[in-house]
């Protein structure tokens, strides 16, 4: 097993050093924790946070709720943010909400019993007052990729918006102008706000999408009504030659439906998704989709999390920006 004194050993610091810069305690240069971190990441080193917590009595767990665990994204992020958590001297505890908004109040009043140390969450819908009551109990928490106006401080975002309008443009630019979109439930803003990217890039090139064309409140988990919406919108006469969807599972249901109706992507039919789950490279073609970065997302919570554990403060979080990916399911109708 890893010890502390391995690390320490690899990378020219004192134990002691070491010990802070995993704690985040005390003042250390920025290359010093960075030249550490790489010796722990190398190393693979978990620190005991059994001992930690005796030692200190502080609670180690951080929670995080996630609205579906069908959807691959999240097993990605929760990946990441285990990793990160462990680092810091933490376990992660899992929560699923189904989509639920009362579930999700179930689990944040359950929470608060367990004597939680933190929560890192994406919500269901737009109401979270439930959530800000954790700073009641002196539990610091954190929104993943949510902008509620009234508590900006805990929200770290991405700009959904722009990502959109960048992925849709793409598609303008290489010719295509009758493009359709699906979206879930804009009871999560995140779809709303790629929405609104969508309609201010057609905008820009003076286009417009039919509504026929565009479907909304698609849950693309629920494998018994999606394929029939979805089925619906490509079996129509003027069929939209490219399509975004909101997110890469919504795109997986628009691969499975042409494949049924023997629809050829991309020559029949153009996608973009939104996520890059790691099937997006593996199905065929490729998908086309909007990088979210989410090991740096993840990084930045846990780490906001646990600053204000050790300091009863706040960090600044940051505007996120996503990056477009480009594969094999948009057509070059200009290149035709």
């Amino acid at each position: 097993m890893v010890t502390i004194k391995d690390v320490a050993k690899k990378c020219g610091f004192s134990v002691c050093t070491v010990s802070r810069a995993l704690s985040g305690k005390g003042y250390l240069k920025e290359e010093t924790r960075k030249k550490i971190m790489e010796a722990v990441e190398e190393l693979n080193y978990r620190p005991n946070t059994l001992a930690v917590n005796l030692k200190t009595g502080r609670r180690q767990t951080l929670a995080l709720i996630l609205p579906s665990l069908t959807n691959i994204f999240y097993t990605k992020l929760e990946q990441y943010m285990e990793s990160f958590a462990s680092l810091k001297g933490y376990l992660l505890y899992l929560c699923n909400t189904e989509y639920s908004l009362e579930k999700e109040k179930q689990v944040i009043d359950n929470l608060v019993g367990m004597d939680i140390a933190g929560v890192i969450i994406f919500t269901t819908s737009g109401e979270h007052g439930h959530i800000k009551k954790l700073s009641k109990f002196g539990i610091p928490y954190v929104y993943m990729n949510r902008s509620f106006e009234d508590d900006m401080e805990h929200c770290l975002r991405l700009n959904n918006k722009k990502a959109a309008y960048e992925a849709v443009n793409y598609m303008i630019r290489l010719g295509h102008q009758n493009i359709g979109g699906i979206f879930q439930s804009f009871a999560n803003g995140t779809h709303q706000e790629r929405y609104e990217g969508m309609m201010e890039a057609l905008d820009a090139h003076g286009l417009s999408c039919h509504p026929g064309h565009l479907l909304f409140d698609v849950n693309p988990e629920d494998m018994g009504s999606t394929p029939n919406q979805i089925l619906g919108l490509l079996q129509q006469p003027d069929r939209p030659e490219a399509i975004f969807a909101c997110n890469d599972m919504m795109a997986f249901n628009l691969y499975r439906a042409a494949y049924i109706l023997g629809l050829r992507i991309p020559d029949h039919l153009s996608i973009f998704g939104f996520d890059d789950c790691i099937m997006a490279n593996f199905v065929t073609p490729p998908l086309s989709t909007v990088s979210v970065p989410a090991k740096q997302m993840s990084s930045l919570a846990v780490d906001f999390i646990h600053h204000h554990i050790q300091t009863g403060t706040t960090k600044e979080l940051p505007l996120l920006n996503a990056s477009l990916v480009i594969r094999n399911s948009v057509k070059n109708l200009a290149m035709s």
